[in-house]
């Protein structure tokens, strides 16, 4: 075989000769990055990619390949160039009236420096076309540096790790996950750096005047390839020697440090498309900023099923910056703890340990049962209502208070999030055990405004540069609605947010402006981000605690599986108002077609209050109180009792010595009393009624008048059983019944769903039959003999 002699000087044919391998492995390696970017679907656009990369490379070689061109003289035309050609590439994306390389140029020089600008003034990156400017550039570099670092630095190590750390990140969060580009990424850099190898025995051989056959470089790749792909394959059939647990806590402290990378990228960039499996990445990041429009995809989250429907909570913020919000629970408590991180501060739960939540007046101990159908890359735990128990290990995110001895309380009721400590994969089952709201609206009327120091501190905080009008404006509607308690007050802005105009198609907000005053007399249309902000915002200027929060609506009820189906077009933000002893209670402010008002009872349902006997805030579980009827007026009012019955203490006439204008007054007083009631519990019941829908407030009519003749719900009862009970009473009005029931269930349960619900004339039937038969069931409670005891 040919050897190379290395007695006469060498030719620039050897040269790219040895060169020809080194820039094929280049260009698999970094196109397995670029490709995996590319097809992230991140954003539109990113199909400009591959053809960033393709020119980097051929100006990576020809630079590198030129010995008497100075490294910096090669960066800087380097960098023109990947100017040049991004901006050529990148047109398409702009206005089609800018017609000229330069007036696409100074188009997005104007951008980035805008974007700068916002940045550093704490505000947030919109601008979706400078996301894929960045990307084209990351990739330029990517490729660039790498054959400069391999063919005229020889140290190729640092760029096969930074290419490594992109793909890395990048497959941590997308879905389907590229891994077909991850074994052609390991694959090429393990032959790189073989060749990295060769290059080096190359010089020491050139050097000392030792000869080496032409062919080698092939041959070496060669045993190289087939040396690898055995290894695979023999690594591929090893039995495995770590348990599935420690795997997982590796892959956990891999991933760490791409998460922190991760809220930095999203500070810059908040409106780029999460692709699919990624439509949740954003719930844990620090800052939920209040973009432009949106639009959400229609697979499948989770399934849960639950005895109660509600929405699925995942993450509190409690800072309002006129931009968007904020979660400072964890640095709070990172702060107060004196540890590293947030993450660092989180309270581990094993699973099936019980949060010591103080709050529990009027909640009701529920299990829901969730099932993942994709990888949830937040590791986020979801709840109905505040959490008590997971069947997972868990990590909990709640505040830290101090002490009067100067040492630190943990606050579970101020609770921001709780995650999985392993990561939560498609397919995972998990059972939370949590509190769901029982509170009526008289509790919550009558809970006062005695609010910890806690709730005073961080849910009523305003920006100082919160325009005057926004105060101005809650406070004409609560005037308007002659709202006094905080409950009724959240009603009226409420039901006054519920009348502007639902919309995901916005434009994007404007810059160095308070996004809730714009929304509010500008654009007047937007979606939930919009109107939970406006109603936290609003009521924390009267006074009012409240806080923003970031979940699921609670999707498609499927009656044959018995789940809710949750898909990422759910995905929602709600306003929870915090209540003296009762604790956080949700209210919903955007009527969308996914949203469902809380269903609230008028009165007490419950004895006692749900919680343990003991009280212990460890452990127990929470007994529901016996369920009471309520008290009618007839019996409350003391007729029919002993008192009523007695016989006179003397013999005189009860007609006589005026008597008779005593009974005249009360005969005359039993029916303008009566009136007087009817009229008042017809004005308080409309009252009551104010902001449901059309079927919610017939069926809580219904409930209300026949809870009066002692037909009121029970606890364990569905609306269906309930409305069979209802019917088995008053069977001449079973058709208005179960047409009310079923109208409820349709509007509650089954999202766009088109419900009837009967006429006025049918419903004022079935309220006259209704006050008969409480009249009647008071009728038999009073006149009915005494039971032997």
């Amino acid at each position: 075989m040919a050897k190379r002699s290395l007695s006469a000087p060498q030719a620039v044919g050897p040269n790219l000769w040895w060169m020809a391998p080194g820039v094929a492995l280049v260009f698999l390696m970094t196109g397995a990055v670029v490709r995996s970017l590319a097809e992230s679907g991140w954003a539109s656009g990113l199909a400009i990619l591959p053809a960033v990369a393709g020119m980097a490379l051929a100006v990576g070689v020809v630079f590198a390949a030129w010995p008497r061109l100075n490294r910096w003289v090669a960066h800087g035309f380097s960098l023109a160039l990947a100017w040049v050609w991004i901006v050529q590439q990148v047109g398409p994306l702009l206005d089609d009236r800018l017609d000229s390389w330069r007036d696409r140029a100074v188009e997005l020089t104007i951008r980035i420096l805008s974007w700068a600008r916002v940045l550093a003034s704490g505000g947030r990156g919109e601008d979706i076309v400078l996301f894929v400017v960045a990307l084209a550039g990351l990739c330029w570099w990517l490729v660039y540096a790498t054959v400069w670092a391999l063919f005229r630095q020889q140290r190729p190590w640092l760029m096969i790790i930074a290419n490594g750390a992109v793909l890395l990140v990048n497959y941590t969060y997308v879905f389907p996950k590229p891994d077909f580009e991850a074994l052609a990424f390991i694959a090429s850099a393990l032959l790189l750096l073989v060749y990295h190898h060769l290059m080096q025995r190359r010089l020491t051989w050139e050097a000392r005047q030792i000869s080496y056959p032409d062919l080698l470089p092939l041959r070496a790749m060669w045993a190289a390839t087939v040396v690898g792909v055995a290894l695979i394959a023999i690594t591929a059939i090893l039995p495995a020697q770590i348990t599935t647990e420690r795997a997982l806590q590796t892959w956990e402290t891999l991933r760490a440090p791409f998460r922190a990378a991760r809220a930095a990228w999203e500070d810059a960039f908040s409106t780029i498309n999460a692709p699919p499996g990624a439509g949740s990445i954003s719930f844990t990041a620090r800052v939920a900023p209040l973009g432009g429009s949106r639009s959400p995809g229609l697979d499948e989250v989770m399934k849960v099923r639950s005895s109660r429907l509600d929405y699925w909570r995942a993450v509190a913020f409690d800072r309002y910056d006129g931009s968007g919000w904020v979660n400072t629970t964890g640095e709070l408590a990172r702060s107060a703890l004196g540890v590293a991180t947030a993450e660092q501060a989180r309270t581990p739960l094993p699973a099936g340990e019980t949060i010591p939540l103080a709050d529990r007046r009027a909640r009701q101990v529920i299990t829901q049962t969730i099932t993942l159908a994709q990888d949830r890359n937040d590791d986020l735990l979801m709840v109905g209502g505040m959490p008590l128990q997971f069947s997972l290990p868990a990590n909990v995110e709640h505040a830290i208070v101090q002490s009067e001895t100067g040492g630190v309380i943990p606050l579970y009721d101020d609770l921001a999030l709780v995650t999985a400590a392993t990561p939560l994969v498609a397919g995972t089952t998990y059972t939370v055990t949590a509190l769901a709201s029982l509170a009526d609206v008289q509790s919550l009327r009558s809970a006062g405004t005695d609010y910890p120091q806690w709730v005073r501190e961080r849910y009523l905080q305003l920006p100082a540069s919160l325009p005057a009008r926004v105060r101005a404006e809650a406070a004409r509607v609560i005037a308007a609605a002659n709202a006094e308690t905080p409950y009724d007050q959240a009603i009226a802005i409420q039901d006054y947010l519920r009348r502007l105009t639902y919309s995901e198609d916005i434009p994007p907000p404007p810059s160095n402006t308070d996004l809730v005053d714009w929304f509010l007399f500008e654009q007047q249309s937007g979606y939930c981000d919009y109107f939970a902000s406006a109603m936290v915002v609003m009521l924390r200027s009267v006074g009012v605690p409240a806080r923003w929060v970031r979940g699921y609506a609670s999707g498609d009820f499927d009656p044959e599986e018995g789940v809710y189906i949750v898909r990422e077009n759910v995905a929602h933000s709600w306003p929870e108002v915090y209540f003296p002893g009762i604790g956080w209670e949700r209210f919903e402010p955007t009527a969308a077609g996914y949203t469902s008002l809380p269903q609230r009872p008028l009165q007490p349902l419950f004895g006692a209050e749900a919680e343990d006997a003991g009280g212990s805030a460890s452990g127990g579980t929470l007994n529901p109180g016996r369920f009471e009827e309520p008290e009618d007026e007839l019996s409350a009012s003391g007729v029919g009792s002993g008192a009523a019955n007695a016989s006179p203490a003397t013999g005189r006439n009860p007609l006589g010595s005026g008597a008779w204008m005593g009974w005249l007054f009360a005969v005359l007083a039993i029916p303008v009393g009566i009136g007087l009631a009817v009229l008042g519990g017809r004005w308080w019941l409309e009252r009551e009624l104010r902001g449901l829908r059309l079927a919610a407030a017939a069926y809580a009519e219904m409930g209300w008048l026949a809870a009066l003749g002692g037909l009121a719900q029970q606890s364990w009862e569905t609306p269906l059983e309930y409305g069979q009970r209802l019917a088995a009473a008053l069977p001449e009005h079973a058709a208005t019944i179960h047409g009310i029931v079923t109208a409820y269930i349709g509007e509650r349960y089954r999202r766009g769903a088109t419900v009837r619900v009967p006429t006025e004339a049918e419903r004022q039937m079935l309220r006259q039959a209704l006050l008969r038969y409480a009249v009647r069931h008071v009728a038999r409670r009073v006149w009915s003999p005494a039971r032997p005891s």
